[in-house]
């Protein structure tokens, strides 16, 4: 029972990333300067462009999916009320997206040069750049499974390292 709950708690890294890579965004502290208003507006474009939002649309029902599962293997005679609560918060915090689109354009005028960004954003308006824009989607779904099923593949094999390690030194679990 305890190698099912270890694994799959590997195998749930993505959203946990995800998580705290939204969390991380959301509570770092503002620079102390401003990038350039140029910048800004340059780096809202390129990410406009790049489709980021769109690709915030698509991420929240995935998370939100990954956190009710997580939260079913807890308490799983509760999975359906778990799931029809989130079910509904994508909707509730899909609206939020600016917040992360601002904070990120702002990272991105602070390292980019209003013409780079206008050169990237030529990229993604190439054929080249709509055609990964438009397989980036698939990509990254099938990105997050492989990720997945490698997470709980290298968990299951570090606690099988870990069981003979701790077997050599008289402790069996």
């Amino acid at each position: 029972m305890q190698t099912a709950t270890i694994g799959g708690a590997m195998a749930r890294w993505p959203a946990a990333v995800a998580l705290a890579l939204a969390a991380a965004v959301f509570s770092a502290p503002v620079a102390a300067q401003a990038p350039d208003p140029a910048r800004l507006t340059a780096a809202r474009e390129m990410m406009e462009v790049a489709g980021v939002a769109k690709q915030f649309d698509e991420l929240m029902p995935l998370l939100a999916q990954q956190l009710a599962q997580s939260f079913t293997a807890v308490a799983p005679e509760k999975a359906e009320e778990i799931r029809q609560v989130f079910a509904q918060l994508p909707a509730k915090f899909i609206d939020r997206k600016a917040e992360l689109i601002d904070a990120v354009a702002s990272l991105y005028a602070q390292e980019l040069s209003v013409e780079e960004l206008a050169a990237v954003s030529a990229f993604y308006k190439s054929p080249a750049g709509a055609k990964l824009l438009s397989v980036q989607p698939q990509i990254a779904r099938q990105s997050m499974a492989l990720g997945q099923r490698w997470g709980a593949q290298i968990g299951r094999e570090i606690e099988q390292e870990a069981r003979k390690e701790l077997k050599k030194r008289g402790i069996e679990l």
